[in-house]
């Protein structure tokens, strides 16, 4: 068995994505889909359920009155951010742990899987596109393929970093050539296994290749604008995160100057604390 093998093989042993949150998020990109179908999705699961009230009727998301079923959730909040509660609560199962491979120690890939999904919404009104569930999605799993590539990566570290200092290439691009499989290439595969939308798993494939993506250009766009953004704050760069290749022409291509950024950096501090202290509530 080669590298490539080993690694696809590890991949098998990550937790199916929840089938209730897949279907959840096929119906919210279903424009006949009702909000009695979304109810009748959730309420067996009482996981999902109970967290989704939690929230809800937390000091910190504000709602003027007490939500006492998912009917009401759905009511007050809307289907699109119903989904961001489950998903930001269930991401953490994903990402809270550490990942020695980037130099990412516990719940620093949460908060930068995190940060990238509230840039989603906040990139998306600046470009005069409509968040979506879709997208928050595809942003906040980027990153997926870290978790699995994590182990591998250490094991061959020097390798890596030799190619990044000596051969000018990016941490991916070393990646690559070492293991003979990136953690982007990774995650879209993890995606397809999941059986998410063509868009989701483009755009964490090539959320570092921007430029290559077949298709569904403006979404791969923009999850590469997300992660760059956050990586420039400095949050969950880790080993790879000085060692990037920023494409000047996803920039310009959509007329985003210094003073942009300033802006995305400030309205994510401010949306990432509203999380943190909905998801700290438990």
């Amino acid at each position: 068995m080669n590298l490539v093998d080993g690694i696809l093989n590890s991949a098998i042993h990550l937790p199916p994505f929840p089938a209730v949150i897949q279907r959840v998020l096929e119906l919210v990109e279903d424009p006949t889909s009702s909000a009695q179908e979304m109810v009748d999705v959730i309420q067996y699961d009482q996981s999902i359920t109970a967290n989704v009230l939690r929230v809800c009727n937390s000091a910190h998301f504000g709602l003027r009155r007490p939500v006492h079923s998912l009917r009401d959730a759905v009511a007050m909040i809307g289907f699109d951010q119903l989904v961001e509660i489950i998903l930001q609560n269930n991401s953490a199962q994903l990402f809270s742990r550490a990942c020695p491979g980037y130099d990412l120690n516990d719940g620093e890939l949460w908060r930068h899987s995190v940060s990238c999904a509230l840039l989603s919404q906040i990139i998306s009104i600046r470009l005069n596109q409509a968040p979506s569930p879709t997208r928050f999605t595809a942003a906040l799993l980027h990153d997926i393929g870290k978790v699995i590539l994590s182990g591998f990566v250490r094991e061959h570290f020097e390798e890596i970093r030799k190619l990044v200092r000596e051969g000018g290439c990016s941490f991916s691009e070393a990646e690559k050539e070492v293991l003979g499989i990136d953690h982007a290439e990774l995650g879209g595969k993890i995606s397809e296994r999941w059986q998410f939308p063509k868009a989701i798993v483009l755009a964490i494939r090539y959320h570092h290749s921007p430029l290559l993506t077949p298709e569904d250009h403006e979404m791969v766009n923009l999850i590469y604008l997300c992660d760059l953004v956050t990586l420039m704050m400095g949050i969950g760069g880790g080993a790879d995160g000085l060692s990037y290749h920023a494409h000047k022409e996803v920039l310009n291509q959509n007329q985003l100057g210094r003073r942009d950024m300033e802006q995305f950096i400030s309205q994510l501090d401010e949306g990432f604390k509203k999380v943190e202290a909905t998801i700290n509530l438990e």
